[in-house]
């Protein structure tokens, strides 16, 4: 086998990437670090280089898929020129969001929605400061009055994953609901 060298950021995505590959194709549980270097043709203290186990190859697709979110909801959210309740009104969009990659088919696989339920988490966890933040900003220029800037943040974020899990309510109707409830916090 002839040795490559790359970029170790190159090295670790394509790793990453062939993981989620396989995880999608074969399921996580059926994927071994064996698969991935088989399928990578490399050798297997190359990725055991870069991630000590499939665990670990997760949590980094689970960080990248969480981050790439966040940026996406930064460039739609916190464009400060709008008034704070059409930027919240913007945050139930944000879960339509398909980027389209292995990470998004990977966690939004049927049959994932242990996988699926940890990105939400994960990516909740990352927002809720973001709208804290906004929230405070906005009371300090007395755009919302709000009495615990906290608990919205938090229903903001989290409150919408119990709206988002009922599968027989259409996703347009789960967005104007989730609009709906929001704006009301903020009135």
């Amino acid at each position: 086998m002839q040795k490559i060298t790359k970029d170790p950021d190159i090295r670790k995505q394509e790793i990453i990437d062939t993981a989620l590959q396989l995880f999608y194709e074969k399921g996580y549980e059926q994927t071994s670090m064996l698969d991935i270097t088989k399928k990578m043709n490399v050798s297997q203290g190359l990725c055991y280089r870069y991630f000590k186990s499939k665990e670990e190859i997760y949590s980094a697709a689970l960080d990248n898929y969480v981050n790439d979110g966040v940026e996406m909801f930064i460039a739609l959210y916190c464009d400060r020129t709008k008034p704070i309740a059409g930027r919240l009104s913007s945050l139930v969009s944000i879960a339509e969001i398909n980027n389209g990659n292995q990470e998004n088919d990977f966690f939004n696989k049927p049959g994932n929605s242990h996988f699926h339920t940890q990105m939400q988490i994960a990516l909740c966890d990352k927002l809720y400061p973001i709208i804290l933040n906004e929230l405070v900003d906005a009371m300090s220029k007395n755009e919302i009055a709000i009495d615990n800037p906290e608990a919205v943040a938090a229903f903001c974020i989290y409150g919408q994953l119990g709206v988002w899990s009922i599968a027989d309510i259409p996703d347009d109707k789960k967005i104007s609901e989730t609009q709906k409830l929001i704006m009301k916090m903020i009135e």
